[in-house]
């Protein structure tokens, strides 16, 4: 027991010192998607509609604290055109809120949850969603 007391004593200045160096941040969500040919526009179109104004009001409820499209300039094939990232107040505002408040925003942004179905469909032909990562950012200090 006091090797192991002794152990933790000689150890813990060098996990503070480990951390010392770099300061864990907000989580981001980044989707990669690919646009149909000749639907770039009309997908922006989109997101300038649906996705800002649902964005803004996760921002007005302090789930989501900014937001950002990055176009993959030259993309080869099998990249995404578009990178869409969301940064998140904390990773359970993204993970652990519950379906019905997604179920609300869709159905006060559409007038019903079968329209934002539809809308969700028809979306789906102007862009193929090739992943989505969970990321956390790290600053240095």
């Amino acid at each position: 027991m006091k090797n192991l007391l002794i152990a933790v004593f000689l150890l813990c200045p060098l996990a503070a010192l480990a951390q010392d160096d770099y300061e864990m941040e907000s989580y981001w969500t980044v989707t990669g998607v690919d646009t149909e040919p000749g639907h770039f526009d009309a997908y922006m179109t989109d997101l300038n509609g649906v996705w800002q104004t649902s964005l803004d009001a996760m921002k007005a409820d302090g789930k989501v604290l900014s937001y950002r499209v990055f176009s993959n300039v030259n993309a080869p094939a099998d990249e995404p055109d578009l990178l869409l990232m969301v940064e998140w107040k904390s990773a359970a505002e993204m993970l652990d809120t519950p379906r019905s408040y997604f179920d609300d925003k869709a159905a006060r942004l559409f007038g019903s949850i079968d329209k934002s179905k539809k809308a969700n469909i028809k979306r789906g032909d102007l862009r193929t969603i090739l992943g989505e990562s969970l990321l956390r950012e790290l600053t240095f200090k």
